[in-house]
């Protein structure tokens, strides 16, 4: 097996379906999300290696040959890219999901930090887990609502936000993907007229912009040496570029490294591709103790979980294209959630645990690619502090 690192460019934009099914309105509208699912990603990868396995033992796989010769390929870290055009690859065109931890306020040239605190009164909610009523929760710094963040942010911001430095407020315009309908009919092959019971439409989401395009990183196991250069990704089989990566857009930035070095008491760590967890918003290896989830997460010492900034769920799914059937949907936690640690024995988190942590995966379905979470440092305050 050959681990490899490319970029895939949807230069001419994608459609990648999600679990709603095409009648869930009169028009026959197909809804697409705005980024693809790492396992709509894997079956880009096993479909590309698998034509050009075809191709040189000029035959064609049944549905079980597929099977069995993809089986082995496996997707490790993902990345989203963004470079102006015709430029070289590089660590500043890495894009991030933007934590929910970072608020905006209207006329603010700085964004807000949660910073979770002790619970002074009990949530709403059925008082059925002590451990959940226990954890700490966000401290606005401001009362008033505030502004709708974009969802993605440059390399260099979320990298000074993990190292807890200042973070400028959103540029204008901000870093997002524009979406487009795109309407489609079917044709009377004898009459070459309309079919009018064949009228549908569905999603395209542009990747192309007139100074700069997006690009997917892709980190993968593959038998042999390469990736052909042309492949398919989506529900409508786009065509994509496949172009070798810089292997070092996957390394920590410095900025974290050197913020680490000093030593965190706490750890926050951010969620950026969809993570499966057996108890649903809850990392697997943390059990019940008392008042606190205890465990041990992505390697590390036994810690405890002091607050978790979770959005609503994912749910994902997708088709398997060599069964015919679609595969079984998975409630997931979103990129962009946030987990605070405490370790148990109250030592620091230092560099080494960053390096190891960074791009990391935890939870289930992580050769698919999901599960992946960078780390960040984080001042425990207690509400008496």
């Amino acid at each position: 097996m050959t681990r490899v690192h490319v970029a895939l460019l949807p230069r001419d934009g994608f459609f990648c379906k999600d679990g709603r099914g095409w009648f869930t309105s009169a028009s026959g509208r197909g809804h697409g999300i705005e980024w693809p699912w790492p396992s709509t990603i894997l079956g880009s990868i096993r479909t590309a290696w698998g034509r050009a396995e075809e191709d040189r033992a000029n035959t064609s796989f049944d549905p079980n040959a597929w099977l069995t010769r993809t089986a082995p390929i496996q997707l490790g870290r993902i990345l989203a890219l963004r470079r102006p055009h015709a430029a070289a690859w590089q660590s500043e065109h890495v894009t991030w999901p933007v934590p929910l931890d970072a608020v905006w306020f209207e006329e603010e040239p700085e964004l807000h930090r949660l910073n979770p605190q002790p619970p002074e009164l009990p949530t709403l909610g059925r008082e059925d887990d002590a451990a959940r009523e226990a954890l700490w929760r966000p401290s606005p710094a401001r009362s008033e609502k505030p502004v709708k963040l974009p969802r993605w942010w440059s390399n260099a911001d979320m990298a000074a936000w993990l190292a807890g430095k200042p973070v400028p407020a959103p540029a204008r315009p901000a870093l997002c993907l524009v979406r487009r309908l795109q309407v489609r009919i079917g044709i009377h092959s004898e009459e070459l007229t309309a079919d009018g019971g064949a009228l549908f439409s569905h999603d395209v989401v542009e990747t192309i912009e007139p100074q700069a395009e997006w690009a997917i990183g892709v980190e993968a196991s593959i038998p042999g040496d390469a990736l052909p250069p042309v492949a398919t990704l989506g529900s409508d089989a786009r065509p994509i570029r496949i172009e070798p990566l810089p292997k070092n857009l996957f390394d920590p930035p410095d900025e974290l490294l050197a913020a680490f070095r000093q030593g965190s008491a706490g750890l926050r760590m951010v969620v950026v591709t969809p993570a499966c967890f057996e108890k649903g918003w809850l990392p697997d290896g943390l059990i019940q103790h008392g008042n606190e989830y205890r465990g041990r997460v992505a390697g590390l010492g036994e810690v405890i979980l002091r607050a978790a900034f979770v959005p609503r769920p994912m749910h994902i799914s997708g088709w398997d294209m060599a069964a015919g059937t679609p595969k079984v949907t998975a409630r997931m936690v979103a990129p962009g959630a946030v987990y605070f640690f405490e370790r148990v024995d109250g030592r620091p988190f230092e560099e080494n645990e960053a390096r190891a942590l960074w791009l990391s995966a935890i939870g289930a379905r992580t050769e698919e690619g999901f599960g992946y979470v960078i780390p960040g440092v984080w001042s425990p305050k207690r509400s008496n502090q």
